[in-house]
């Protein structure tokens, strides 16, 4: 219909080849880009079945940022050559392409540099892969963290905790620090307690044994710095402090590995005969 219309009108308005064969060169060129279409949103609608098939043998986050590309690379080729075939109908040279070229230069001199910025940021977050489409990231400048959810070309979507939608131009990602969280080995597990001032004696008996069930303990990484060591005299009380890490990646393991430490280090101080130290109130009536 359209192609009918189109050739009711004048050849100097619109000038449309008028041969059996210029129609079916324009629908060919349509149907091949609509097909790029179809096979993009296919693709995104069951990424993890057309990632195992297509890219076997990678893990999930690696197939997840390929699928993506080739999804952005799908839709590129679509309308690149549905713009060609349209400057073809139109007559339109290559010429006007590098003059629109030249005006665009100018018009990024005179106030388009953010979306140049985040376009070329976009580009780069594909190119040196800091975090995929998955990953927990953290903004500290910028007091923003979040699962990251889709890398456009222009900006970055991220879920929060809470669950809220965070919309990060690109270009924040090429200037400020970005922690990737979800690439953390092992979680660090930081815990400080104090024994009373009678139990002093009874510090290298203690750490003695807490450093024994942290290295036989399946949660805790060996490897990794282990250590229950004394630090000082504080104001009421003897101050301890144990450092060791989790053998699992995950923020539930960590939490998971530092309730157990506590217990345990509960049940040490009693072990030994300890006690720690709790606030007091002494009032004196007059």
């Amino acid at each position: 219909m359209g192609w009918w219309i189109g050739e009711l009108l004048d050849p100097q308005v619109l000038d449309l080849p008028r041969d059996g064969l210029g129609i079916r060169s324009f629908f060919a060129v349509v149907g091949f880009s609509w097909t790029l279409l179809r096979w993009k949103g296919v693709i995104e609608a069951q990424p993890d079945l057309y990632g195992e098939r297509l890219l076997p043998g990678l893990e999930k986050k690696d197939r997840t940022f390929l699928l993506d590309v080739i999804g952005k690379l799908l839709l590129g080729l679509a309308l690149l050559v549905l713009v060609l075939q349209v400057m073809r109908l139109l007559g339109i040279s290559a010429a006007v392409l590098i003059t629109a070229g030249g005006f665009g230069a100018a018009a990024v001199g005179f106030g388009a540099q953010s979306i140049v910025s985040n376009s070329l940021s976009g580009l780069s977050l594909y190119v040196n892969r800091p975090f995929v489409v998955g990953d927990y990231i953290d903004i500290p400048s910028e007091n923003l963290s979040g699962t990251v959810e889709k890398i456009s070309w222009f900006y970055t979507r991220l879920r929060s905790v809470d669950r809220q939608p965070l919309f990060v131009p690109n270009a924040i990602f090429s200037a400020k620090p970005v922690i990737n969280i979800s690439e953390i080995d092992n979680r660090r597990v930081w815990i400080e307690f104090g024994l009373n001032y009678a139990n002093r004696a009874l510090i290298p008996e203690l750490t003695s044994a807490l450093e024994s069930w942290l290295r036989g303990h399946p949660d805790v990484d060996a490897s990794r710095t282990l250590a229950v060591n004394f630090i000082g005299y504080g104001d009421s009380s003897l101050n301890l402090r144990l450092v060791c890490h989790a053998r699992g990646a995950t923020l539930m393991d960590a939490w998971s590995l530092q309730e157990k430490v506590l217990l345990e280090i509960g049940a040490a101080v009693d072990r030994c005969g300890a006690s720690m130290p709790f606030p007091t109130r002494t009032l004196l009536q007059g």
